[in-house]
This record gives C-alpha cells, sequence and structure tokens, in this order.
C-alpha cells in the first residue's frame, strides 16, 4: 500500500498536497496496490482527496499535533505507515517534508529519494528518478528496501482528478509531546509559494530604478 501525507495549512489543502496525492495514486497503479491518504489536525474538504486518486482518508488528531514539529509528526506518521502496512510513504518536497524525510526513513528503517521528479517503475526493481544538476540531467536511484520513503518535488506532476470523494476516517495514533514551546506563528497570506509558482519572473539591475519596475509588474 502507498501512504499519502497530505500537508494542510490553516486547514485547508494546497496544490502540493494534490499532487503529491496524484503521484501516490499513480504509483499505487505501477505496484498493483492501493493509494491512502494521511491528513493531520483539522483540514476541510479531506475526502476530496479521493479525487486525486486516495481510496480511503485516515486523519489523526492530537493535541501534541497542533503545530508543527518534524519528530512528533514524524513519529505520528511512522506509526501510521506501521499500522497500515504502508510499503511506500510520499511526501512533498516542501520546507515541512524535508525535515521529516530523514526521520521517517530512520523510524521505518527505509531507504528514501528526495525531490522525485517522476512516476517509479516496478519492474522487478522499484526506481524512481530525480533531476541533479540544478534540473540539467536525470539520476535514476534504485531502491532495496522494503519501505521506501519519497518527497515529491513540487510542479513535477500536474493534480489529476481520477476518482470520487470518500469518507474521512479516524485513525488512532499518540503522538510524543512536542519538545518546543511555539509561542507565536506569522505568515504571509494571499500570495503564490514560491515552490508553487508555474512561472516565475524576476528582475536585478538592469532595470535601473523602481520607475521602471512597472516592465516587469
Amino acid at each position: 500500500m502507498v501512504l499519502v501525507f497530505a500537508e494542510s495549512q490553516k486547514g485547508q489543502y494546497k496544490k502540493a498536497a494534490f499532487e503529491a496525492v496524484t503521484y501516490g495514486a499513480k504509483t499505487a497503479q505501477v505496484m498493483g496496490t492501493d493509494c491512502v491518504a494521511l491528513t493531520i489536525g483539522s483540514a476541510e474538504g479531506a475526502g476530496a482527496l479521493g479525487e486525486y486518486g486516495a481510496t480511503k482518508v485516515h486523519q489523526i488528531t492530537d493535541a501534541n499535533l497542533a503545530n508543527f514539529d518534524s519528530q512528533t509528526y514524524a513519529a505520528a506518521i511512522a506509526t501510521a505507515a506501521q499500522q497500515l502496512g504502508a510499503s511506500v510513504v510520499v511526501i512533498s518536497h516542501s520546507a515541512n517534508g524535508k525535515s521529516l524525510l530523514g526521520r521517517l526513513a530512520v523510524r521505518l528503517d527505509a531507504g528514501s529519494v528526495a525531490g522525485v521528479s517522476g512516476v517509479p517503475t516496478n519492474d522487478g526493481a522499484f526506481r524512481v528518478r530525480k533531476k541533479v544538476f540544478s534540473g540539467k540531467a536525470i539520476a535514476e536511484y534504485e531502491v532495496k528496501s522494503a519501505v521506501k520513503v519519497l518527497s515529491l518535488m513540487g510542479n513535477s506532476l500536474a493534480p489529476e482528478k481520477m476518482g470520487s470523494a470518500v469518507e474521512v476516517e479516524a485513525l488512532a495514533v499518540s503522538a510524543p509531546a512536542s519538545r518546543l514551546t511555539v509561542k507565536e506563528v506569522k505568515t504571509v497570506d494571499g500570495i503564490v509559494p514560491l515552490p508553487e509558482a508555474e512561472l516565475v519572473v524576476s528582475a536585478g539591475r538592469g532595470m535601473k530604478g523602481p520607475e521602471n519596475w512597472a516592465i516587469v509588474e
């Protein structure tokens, strides 16, 4: 089974979550198994993850997971993967995903590949591709461990609707208490995060002065 951690922010799913579920569904097709989505905390429309290929959606609610802490989240996701019998765990290659990848690999005794960009092949050997050298080349990795952990690079795979909404099932997982104390959280809303942007325009000294910035806009 392929388990996808669908990351949410402020109770909402971003494009990266739908990309990850689509990737997990396509990976499950290659492996001849099911794709199951995992969400942590309260998020609106979690059942809609089924539209992107998840056959089930499990939700973990625990007070210790109210704020993101890679140690507690990794413990919860790893426990869920073990309970559900996942052989592949997929996460987004976001800031949070980068901090989770290594911890999950250690907890699950798994091989891991960060920033994958292609659906795996499974013709007797599990192989996955990722871009290297700033996207100038593609490397292929063979993962031989029983459990694999993959993080999907943003914009590598367009979200694709291939199913229908499903019921959200509560999953009993106890997370350890965090060692961190969050006193304040500041976020910027109303803009597209750089990793999710399909087109990025930048300018520098060639613009000469702020009066010319309208050209770029």
